[in-house]
């Protein structure tokens, strides 16, 4: 795996309804989670309205609602992927795009096709386990 913060680069290109749609749903979803009760609300999942399961994400905004009020524990209880991306990966890729737009800095990948089989069976084995989890505690 070769991983370098390059200078200077070429922008990743999202387009800007890319970005403003991105931008809304960010922004309907603090407004969404800093509601003041989000324990029981109306089912806005497909996947859950179809079979009645939580999906893999069950719990996203119930986890933004505690991570926007302090509550750490509380967020990792709902759904520990969904925390951990809204603490650590989101406002990563965020800083990132924002230096690679400003021409700052952008971050190459470079991955083997047996690496990226690899990072690929990994990235499904956490959300499968992540999966098993959200089940078990909401049911």
């Amino acid at each position: 795996m070769n991983l370098k913060l390059v200078r200077g680069a070429r922008p990743y290109g999202a387009p800007w309804q890319a970005i403003a749609a991105a931008a809304v749903l960010v922004g309907l979803g603090i407004v969404v989670a800093a509601q003041p009760v989000l324990e029981e609300g109306p089912v806005v999942c497909p996947f859950r309205a179809a079979t009645g399961l939580p999906c893999p994400t069950c719990g996203l905004l119930r986890t933004a609602h505690h991570l926007l009020g302090g509550r750490i524990g509380a967020a990792f209880a709902v759904n520990p992927l969904d925390a951990v991306f809204l603490l650590v990966v989101a406002p990563a890729l965020l800083l990132l795009w924002i230096a690679n737009a400003t021409r700052g800095v952008a971050l190459r990948v470079t991955l083997s096709p047996g690496q990226r089989r690899c990072a690929w069976a990994a990235l499904g084995i956490v959300v499968a386990l992540n999966w098993i989890y959200v089940l078990v505690a909401q049911l």
